[in-house]
């Protein structure tokens, strides 16, 4: 068989990650790297053998007879990236936040669309082996009827205006690094029937530096908080009728705990498998593209739209 050929633009840590996630993938590869400073590209390209690598995103694409592309840049330049990758009709699988606004989503996934070509979020998280254990824990039943999830996500970022977290002109703002996370995780096991979305900010740098976000289903919410300015636990937790489940460290899951409501631990779940969570977003990746499909069932892009209609509340109420 072929192996599977990955290109990559951009080479940060979370390139790393991938780039170490395609070596526990079997019959894929990566044949290309691309970054603006060319050393950077020199140097990722000897410490994973990729043969072929430089300064130009577009050169990339025009030489290599690529399967799909992973755009691994900073959140300012995913879209000018996918829409690159969509005019020579290579698939794509981009960093989140994958877009700033729902105006860019729509416009580059419609374009996706009309052209036939493969494009999906990368979120990893959905894919984790702790996701499917509590998806079956609520299909069965075990915590009657969700009424709540609480999921917050936070950490003590270096406060430098110039830095990719506060830094607009960077993607910077809370709601690109982990408003995507929370959204796209508690709507994973609430759903997306929600019918109105709350928001409150607190900015800093020009950006939206903590976020309390409120889903309202007809019997339910889901409520999130992101913050750059001090540590939250990460935990997410599904609130029903006769329990809770709890999910630690929630966007890298590695174990669940299910409780009834007298807080007696019923059931423990630990993935003792995964060691780079990277594997099944890219094997989910090479299927879709090798079946045709333009579209992930667990990551759609009407997902990635409603993620960006939210970013788009929350920077209408910049003050």
């Amino acid at each position: 068989m072929t192996n599977f050929k990955f290109g990559i633009m951009g080479t940060g840590g979370i390139a790393n990650k991938f780039a170490e996630a395609v070596a526990l993938v079997d019959n894929c590869e990566i044949v290309a790297v691309a970054n603006r400073h060319l050393e950077r590209a020199v140097l990722f390209a000897k410490k994973y053998q990729i043969p072929n690598y430089g300064d130009d995103f577009e050169k990339m694409l025009v030489e290599q007879q690529l399967d799909a592309v992973y755009i691994a840049t900073t959140t300012n330049v995913h879209y000018r990236l996918t829409k690159l990758c969509l005019k020579h009709r290579v698939p794509v699988i981009c960093e989140k936040a994958m877009f700033m606004n729902s105006d860019e989503a729509i416009d580059a996934l419609t374009e996706a669309e009309e052209k036939k070509v493969f494009v999906m979020e990368a979120m990893w998280s959905r894919f984790l082996p702790v996701y499917r254990q509590v998806l079956n824990w609520l299909a069965d039943d075990r915590i009657g009827q969700l009424k709540l999830t609480n999921y917050d996500m936070g950490f003590v970022a270096e406060d430098n205006p110039d830095n990719r977290f506060f830094n607009p002109d960077l993607g910077g703002g809370a709601t690109y690094d982990l408003v995507v996370y929370l959204f796209e995780l508690s709507t994973l096991l609430m759903g997306n029937d929600y019918y109105k979305t709350d928001v409150a900010t607190i900015w800093h740098h020009g950006v939206d530096a903590t976020d309390h976000v409120t889903l309202h289903y007809s019997e339910a919410l889901a409520t999130m908080t992101a913050s750059f300015l001090t540590r939250l636990s990460g935990d997410l937790v599904a609130y029903g009728e006769r329990g809770k489940v709890v999910i630690p460290h929630a966007n890298g899951a590695t174990e669940a705990m299910l409780y009834d409501n007298q807080g007696q631990l019923v059931e423990h779940y630990q993935d003792t498998e995964t060691t780079n969570g990277f594997v099944y977003q890219i094997q989910e990746v090479m299927d879709c593209v090798q079946n045709g499909a333009l579209q992930s069932v667990l990551v759609p892009h009407d997902l990635t739209i409603a993620s960006a209609r939210l970013y788009d509340q929350i920077w209408q109420n910049k003050s």
